[in-house]
């Protein structure tokens, strides 16, 4: 019976190890640097990189948004990921988007979406914050599936920060702008969570099971 117990908890633990190791190799976007302080006024360019972990994908957008007080984006510069780009800039939000011209063509690794120019405009700290949902409306990376499956883990984006200095504080800070504008491409909505939810509760039921065993 001991042995059965101390199996089942290896087991166990080899779920959780490995559902924690997808996660953090998962299909994601990321910023470097992802922290920085800067004097107001100051340019400085922020990397927004891509990484499939391994998938083919077809495109990805992202959409970012950023306290409009603080924050400025001066402009957004293509990256080399993919062929076709396209970016939107508003009060507060921010859109990247990238594709192929070429029918059926596909990227895999990591690399190059955009790069963004900032710049403070006060003294304070803005977040340059992901939205990230099911929605197709916000960040995506789609896969070369005949129907375009979103594919991203939106628990393993990191959110940036940045603190400015030298300006003029800022008090109040309004509420993020909003924006039903998409960039090109804007593939179909598609669920993107179903394999990470099984995941959570296959380990979570294993888990339970073993405590059962134990007690």
């Amino acid at each position: 019976m001991k042995k059965a117990k101390r199996f089942l908890l290896f087991i166990i633990f080899c779920l959780l190890f490995f559902i924690s190791s997808t996660q953090a190799l998962a299909q994601t976007f990321s910023l470097s640097p992802a922290t920085a302080s800067k004097s107001a006024n100051l340019e400085f360019d922020v990397l927004l990189n891509i990484d499939t972990n391994g998938k083919k994908v077809t495109a990805a957008d992202v959409k970012l948004t950023f306290d409009p007080l603080i924050l400025q984006v001066v402009k957004i510069t293509e990256g080399t990921f993919f062929t076709d780009n396209s970016s939107n800039i508003y009060s507060g939000t921010l859109y990247v988007g990238g594709s192929f011209a070429t029918l059926g063509q596909t990227a895999t690794g990591s690399g190059l979406l955009a790069t963004i120019t900032l710049k403070g405009k006060s003294s304070g700290v803005s977040q340059l914050k992901f939205v990230c949902s099911t929605q197709s409306t916000d960040s995506n990376i789609f896969d070369d599936s005949a129907t375009p499956k979103d594919i991203i883990n939106c628990t393993a984006i990191k959110d940036g920060s940045y603190t400015f200095s030298g300006g003029t504080a800022v008090t109040a800070t309004p509420t993020t702008a909003t924006t039903s504008a998409t960039p090109s491409p804007a593939p179909p909505v598609t669920g993107f969570s179903l394999p990470t939810y099984l995941a959570f509760g296959l380990g979570a039921a294993l888990m339970v099971l073993g405590l059962v065993f134990i007690f």
